[in-house]
């Protein structure tokens, strides 16, 4: 006789820890916060699991509201602008993934400038020069007998009208072959990455952070970059673990060891909120999976290639 599974509502729903945060006291009346905290809320965790790197968002599961949230007027603005904001950050956060799950030590990042005689009068100037650059990147690699470049830019222009670009790029070509395909600038910058205990999630954060003047932005990848691997479980953390890690920063260690230390990941950082209104904890961890030494790395790297 086989035991059937018992379905678990709410696995695999698409979820914004951010979102969720900052917007779940308007999806819950009082009266069901009041409810669900007497009840006992229930916890789901999701992983994110790109290249070394691996985020734990958990989070509070709500049922919908019978009594629905009808914001005025004024605070449907004030929502407007909340929203824009989140969706730059969670841009950022998606780049940093990406970034982390396709590229590496031995890959290259090159910053491209411009000379005065050839700044770019727009953001879609901007992003026809690149994609000229791209194309003669891979006509190059076609006579190398290389495969189209795998890539992510970041295309950037000034209050002032200056723009140039962050290029993070596939480490198959020569350093200076890549440079000399860019012709609208001089003074470039060009070397091979070499990731350090976070992987490249300095090196994403610096160039899709905020200027604190204002500025035009957006961040391109090539075709078939992989994407970062996300899972939601509800076996994980009970509500205990989850009470004992809100009330101790230091148990999210042990608890998060507990469960990815035999997969090879050590702890990285953590955070820890709460929502007064709702009863609800949220709890976000970050861990890693130490690189290889370069050599173990280089013979990876070669394998992954033939299979490709």
């Amino acid at each position: 006789m086989t035991r059937k599974r018992r379905h678990r509502a709410g696995r695999g729903q698409p979820y914004d820890y951010e979102q969720a945060f900052n917007q779940q006291m308007e999806n819950l009346s009082d009266l069901d916060a009041r409810r669900t905290a007497a009840q006992g809320i229930r916890y789901a965790a999701k992983e994110i699991r790109a290249g070394t790197q691996l985020e734990v968002e958990i989070y509070p599961e709500f049922p919908k509201s019978k009594n629905p949230y009808i914001p005025t007027d004024t605070q449907k603005e004030s929502q407007r602008r909340a929203q824009r904001n989140l969706n730059e950050k969670n841009s950022r956060k998606q780049c940093e993934r990406i970034l982390n799950a396709n590229f590496g030590s031995g890959d290259l990042w090159a910053t491209f400038t411009y000379t005065d005689d050839c700044m770019p009068a727009s953001m879609d100037e901007a992003l026809k020069n690149m994609q000229n650059f791209i194309r003669r990147l891979n006509y190059q690699r076609k006579k190398r007998g290389l495969k189209n470049a795998r890539y992510v830019y970041v295309t950037e222009g000034t209050q002032e009208g200056r723009w140039h670009h962050h290029v993070v790029l596939d480490g198959d070509m020569d350093m200076d072959t890549v440079e000399r395909l860019w012709i609208k600038g001089k003074r470039n910058q060009i070397r091979r990455l070499d990731a350090d205990e976070n992987g490249l999630t300095g090196m994403a954060k610096y160039i899709t952070k905020e200027r604190k003047k204002k500025s035009q932005k957006k961040w391109t990848p090539s075709k078939g970059l992989k994407k970062p691997a996300e899972t939601v479980n509800h076996y994980k953390f009970t509500r205990k673990d989850i009470r004992d890690m809100a009330q101790d920063e230091n148990c999210i260690e042990q608890k998060m060891l507990k469960w990815y230390a035999r997969q090879g990941y050590v702890f990285t950082s953590a955070e820890r909120r709460t929502n007064e209104i709702n009863g609800g904890i949220y709890i976000y961890a970050k861990l890693r999976r130490p690189e290889p030494p370069p050599k173990e790395r280089v013979i990876k790297r070669r394998a992954q290639r033939k299979k490709e």
